[in-house]
Protein backbone atom coordinates (compact mmCIF):
# COMPACT_ATOMS: atom_id res chain seq x y z
CA UNK A 1 0.00 0.00 0.00
CA UNK A 2 1.04 3.72 -0.91
CA UNK A 3 1.66 5.73 2.16
CA UNK A 4 0.31 9.36 2.08
CA UNK A 5 2.51 12.16 2.92
CA UNK A 6 2.17 15.46 4.90
CA UNK A 7 3.48 18.32 2.71
CA UNK A 8 3.86 22.11 4.51
CA UNK A 9 4.90 25.24 2.72
CA UNK A 10 8.07 26.57 3.58
CA UNK A 11 8.73 30.19 3.11
CA UNK A 12 11.92 31.14 1.97
CA UNK A 13 11.45 35.23 1.58
CA UNK A 14 10.78 37.56 -0.61
CA UNK A 15 11.65 38.93 -4.09
CA UNK A 16 10.67 42.27 -5.97
CA UNK A 17 10.67 41.47 -9.90
CA UNK A 18 8.96 42.94 -12.92
CA UNK A 19 5.64 41.10 -13.63
CA UNK A 20 7.28 39.87 -17.23
CA UNK A 21 9.68 37.88 -15.11
CA UNK A 22 6.91 35.63 -14.37
CA UNK A 23 4.44 36.21 -16.69
CA UNK A 24 5.80 36.01 -20.27
CA UNK A 25 5.15 38.70 -22.32
CA UNK A 26 2.84 40.62 -19.49
CA UNK A 27 2.96 43.10 -17.13
CA UNK A 28 6.01 45.03 -18.55
CA UNK A 29 7.15 47.69 -15.92
CA UNK A 30 5.43 46.58 -12.95
CA UNK A 31 6.61 45.77 -9.90
CA UNK A 32 5.49 42.84 -7.92
CA UNK A 33 6.60 40.83 -4.28
CA UNK A 34 6.42 37.46 -4.69
CA UNK A 35 7.41 34.76 -2.00
CA UNK A 36 9.83 31.49 -2.71
CA UNK A 37 8.26 28.43 -1.81
CA UNK A 38 10.30 25.06 -0.68
CA UNK A 39 8.48 22.48 0.87
CA UNK A 40 9.02 19.72 3.67
CA UNK A 41 7.44 16.24 2.64
CA UNK A 42 7.38 13.62 5.80
CA UNK A 43 5.80 10.33 6.44
CA UNK A 44 7.22 6.48 6.57
CA UNK A 45 9.95 7.65 8.41
CA UNK A 46 11.33 9.96 5.87
CA UNK A 47 12.03 13.82 6.07
CA UNK A 48 12.37 15.27 3.13
CA UNK A 49 12.74 18.80 1.66
CA UNK A 50 11.82 20.38 -1.91
CA UNK A 51 13.90 22.88 -2.36
CA UNK A 52 16.20 24.99 0.05
CA UNK A 53 15.68 28.83 -0.82
CA UNK A 54 18.39 31.75 -0.46
CA UNK A 55 21.87 31.49 0.46
CA UNK A 56 22.11 34.97 1.43
CA UNK A 57 19.61 38.13 0.95
CA UNK A 58 22.76 40.77 0.68
CA UNK A 59 23.78 39.09 -2.25
CA UNK A 60 20.83 39.15 -4.23
CA UNK A 61 19.83 42.71 -3.85
CA UNK A 62 23.60 43.45 -4.59
CA UNK A 63 23.32 41.02 -7.78
CA UNK A 64 19.88 40.67 -8.68
CA UNK A 65 17.01 43.21 -7.04
CA UNK A 66 15.00 43.49 -3.62
CA UNK A 67 15.02 40.79 -1.23
CA UNK A 68 13.43 40.38 2.15
CA UNK A 69 14.18 36.79 4.76
CA UNK A 70 12.24 36.91 8.04
CA UNK A 71 13.81 34.74 10.65
CA UNK A 72 11.97 32.21 10.62
CA UNK A 73 11.93 31.81 6.29
CA UNK A 74 15.48 30.63 6.53
CA UNK A 75 15.32 26.97 5.83
CA UNK A 76 17.25 25.48 9.45
CA UNK A 77 14.39 28.49 11.25
CA UNK A 78 11.56 27.73 9.31
CA UNK A 79 12.04 23.29 9.74
CA UNK A 80 12.38 24.19 13.45
CA UNK A 81 9.25 26.38 13.46
CA UNK A 82 7.06 24.32 11.45
CA UNK A 83 8.26 20.81 12.09
CA UNK A 84 10.59 20.71 15.22
CA UNK A 85 13.14 18.87 12.94
CA UNK A 86 17.29 19.94 12.58
CA UNK A 87 19.29 19.84 9.40
CA UNK A 88 20.95 16.72 10.67
CA UNK A 89 17.54 14.66 10.60
CA UNK A 90 16.73 15.77 6.97
CA UNK A 91 17.32 12.49 4.82
CA UNK A 92 16.39 13.76 1.68
CA UNK A 93 16.91 17.02 -0.33
CA UNK A 94 15.21 17.17 -4.37
CA UNK A 95 16.39 19.96 -5.96
CA UNK A 96 13.81 21.31 -8.53
CA UNK A 97 17.07 22.74 -10.41
CA UNK A 98 20.00 24.58 -9.33
CA UNK A 99 19.22 28.56 -9.29
CA UNK A 100 20.79 30.16 -6.77
CA UNK A 101 16.66 30.74 -4.76
CA UNK A 102 16.50 27.17 -4.16
CA UNK A 103 19.47 25.45 -3.34
CA UNK A 104 20.73 27.92 -1.85
CA UNK A 105 21.24 26.40 1.75
CA UNK A 106 21.68 22.97 0.62
CA UNK A 107 25.25 22.90 2.26
CA UNK A 108 23.74 23.16 5.69
CA UNK A 109 22.05 19.33 5.30
CA UNK A 110 24.96 17.19 6.15
CA UNK A 111 22.83 13.55 6.07
CA UNK A 112 20.91 14.10 3.27
CA UNK A 113 20.94 12.38 -0.58
CA UNK A 114 19.82 14.79 -2.88
CA UNK A 115 18.25 14.22 -5.66
CA UNK A 116 18.49 16.69 -8.94
CA UNK A 117 17.94 15.36 -12.88
CA UNK A 118 21.34 14.82 -14.58
CA UNK A 119 20.80 16.81 -17.40
CA UNK A 120 20.36 19.95 -14.71
CA UNK A 121 23.48 19.11 -13.47
CA UNK A 122 25.00 19.58 -16.51
CA UNK A 123 23.56 22.47 -17.33
CA UNK A 124 24.09 24.22 -13.91
CA UNK A 125 27.77 23.74 -15.46
CA UNK A 126 26.84 24.84 -19.26
CA UNK A 127 23.88 26.73 -19.25
CA UNK A 128 22.94 30.27 -21.24
CA UNK A 129 24.69 33.01 -21.14
CA UNK A 130 21.14 34.84 -19.79
CA UNK A 131 21.37 32.80 -16.55
CA UNK A 132 24.57 33.39 -15.75
CA UNK A 133 23.83 35.28 -12.62
CA UNK A 134 21.41 32.60 -11.02
CA UNK A 135 23.49 29.53 -11.30
CA UNK A 136 26.37 30.29 -8.52
CA UNK A 137 28.81 26.91 -8.50
CA UNK A 138 29.04 27.60 -5.05
CA UNK A 139 25.52 26.86 -3.73
CA UNK A 140 26.02 23.21 -5.36
CA UNK A 141 29.88 22.20 -6.14
CA UNK A 142 31.69 20.60 -3.76
CA UNK A 143 32.08 23.20 -1.95
CA UNK A 144 28.87 22.90 -0.88
CA UNK A 145 27.73 19.13 -1.28
CA UNK A 146 29.83 16.45 -1.52
CA UNK A 147 29.71 14.85 -4.55
CA UNK A 148 29.03 11.41 -3.79
CA UNK A 149 25.63 12.34 -1.93
CA UNK A 150 24.38 13.37 -5.41
CA UNK A 151 21.66 11.28 -6.74
CA UNK A 152 21.48 12.09 -10.28
CA UNK A 153 17.82 10.72 -12.03
CA UNK A 154 17.30 10.99 -15.47
CA UNK A 155 13.59 11.18 -16.60
CA UNK A 156 10.38 10.53 -13.95
CA UNK A 157 11.75 8.59 -10.70
CA UNK A 158 10.32 7.35 -7.72
CA UNK A 159 11.64 8.64 -4.72
CA UNK A 160 10.14 6.69 -2.19
CA UNK A 161 6.37 5.29 -2.40
CA UNK A 162 4.21 8.28 -3.27
CA UNK A 163 6.56 10.76 -3.83
CA UNK A 164 7.84 11.21 -7.47
CA UNK A 165 10.17 13.41 -9.65
CA UNK A 166 9.04 13.66 -13.37
CA UNK A 167 10.95 16.13 -15.93
CA UNK A 168 9.28 19.85 -16.48
CA UNK A 169 12.15 21.68 -18.24
CA UNK A 170 11.21 25.29 -19.95
CA UNK A 171 12.59 27.83 -17.34
CA UNK A 172 15.84 25.37 -17.07
CA UNK A 173 16.79 22.31 -19.39
CA UNK A 174 16.69 20.11 -16.74
CA UNK A 175 14.08 21.53 -14.40
CA UNK A 176 12.05 18.92 -12.32
CA UNK A 177 8.75 18.78 -10.45
CA UNK A 178 7.31 16.42 -7.48
CA UNK A 179 4.12 14.73 -6.97
CA UNK A 180 3.64 13.83 -3.39
CA UNK A 181 0.33 11.54 -2.33
CA UNK A 182 -1.55 13.12 0.44
CA UNK A 183 -4.03 12.60 1.76
CA UNK A 184 -6.26 15.48 -0.11
CA UNK A 185 -4.71 13.91 -3.61
CA UNK A 186 -2.14 14.32 -5.49
CA UNK A 187 0.07 17.18 -4.82
CA UNK A 188 2.99 18.92 -7.00
CA UNK A 189 5.07 20.94 -6.18
CA UNK A 190 5.98 22.88 -9.00
CA UNK A 191 9.16 24.66 -8.66
CA UNK A 192 9.65 27.39 -11.27
CA UNK A 193 7.68 25.47 -14.05
CA UNK A 194 4.90 27.73 -12.75
CA UNK A 195 5.67 30.59 -10.87
CA UNK A 196 2.10 31.89 -9.55
CA UNK A 197 -1.37 30.05 -10.69
CA UNK A 198 -1.98 32.25 -13.36
CA UNK A 199 0.66 30.16 -15.20
CA UNK A 200 -1.01 26.89 -15.01
CA UNK A 201 -4.80 27.89 -15.26
CA UNK A 202 -4.41 30.54 -17.90
CA UNK A 203 -1.15 28.76 -19.99
CA UNK A 204 1.09 31.65 -19.39
CA UNK A 205 4.28 30.37 -19.19
CA UNK A 206 6.67 32.04 -16.68
CA UNK A 207 9.11 34.71 -18.23
CA UNK A 208 12.67 33.84 -17.59
CA UNK A 209 13.23 30.71 -19.69
CA UNK A 210 15.70 28.65 -21.69
CA UNK A 211 13.10 27.07 -24.03
CA UNK A 212 9.39 28.43 -23.92
CA UNK A 213 8.07 25.42 -26.03
CA UNK A 214 9.59 22.73 -23.28
CA UNK A 215 7.40 25.60 -20.31
CA UNK A 216 3.81 24.45 -22.17
CA UNK A 217 4.42 21.08 -22.29
CA UNK A 218 5.46 21.20 -18.67
CA UNK A 219 2.21 22.45 -17.72
CA UNK A 220 0.73 19.79 -19.65
CA UNK A 221 2.27 17.35 -17.87
CA UNK A 222 1.50 19.20 -14.52
CA UNK A 223 -2.07 19.57 -15.40
CA UNK A 224 -2.38 15.44 -16.63
CA UNK A 225 -0.62 14.26 -12.93
CA UNK A 226 -1.89 16.50 -10.12
CA UNK A 227 -4.97 18.10 -8.75
CA UNK A 228 -3.45 20.28 -6.09
CA UNK A 229 -0.18 22.83 -6.77
CA UNK A 230 2.64 24.83 -5.02
CA UNK A 231 3.30 27.01 -7.44
CA UNK A 232 7.41 28.59 -7.17
CA UNK A 233 6.18 32.01 -6.23
CA UNK A 234 2.30 32.10 -5.51
CA UNK A 235 1.50 35.11 -3.31
CA UNK A 236 -1.83 33.06 -2.27
CA UNK A 237 -0.04 30.43 -0.27
CA UNK A 238 0.05 30.86 3.31
CA UNK A 239 3.67 30.32 5.49
CA UNK A 240 3.30 27.12 6.94
CA UNK A 241 0.63 25.93 5.12
CA UNK A 242 -0.49 22.23 5.53
CA UNK A 243 -3.02 21.11 2.96
CA UNK A 244 -5.73 22.82 1.26
CA UNK A 245 -3.26 23.63 -1.30
CA UNK A 246 -4.20 25.20 -4.61
CA UNK A 247 -5.81 23.66 -7.08
CA UNK A 248 -4.37 23.36 -10.87
CA UNK A 249 -7.47 24.65 -12.30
Amino acid sequence: MIPTWRVVALKMGDLTVERSAVTYGTGFGEKIVIPIWAAAISGAGHKIIVDTGLHETEWVVKNLGPAVRQNDEQIVEAIKVGLGWAPEDVDIIINTHLHHDHCGDNRLFKNATFIVQEREWKYAYDHIPSQDKIYLEELYGTAAVDYFSWKFVNGEAEIVPGVKVFPTPGHTLGHQSVIVKTKEGTVCIAGDATNLLVNIRQNIPVGFLASTTDAFQSMVEIRRRARFIIPGHEPSILKFQEGGFPTVS
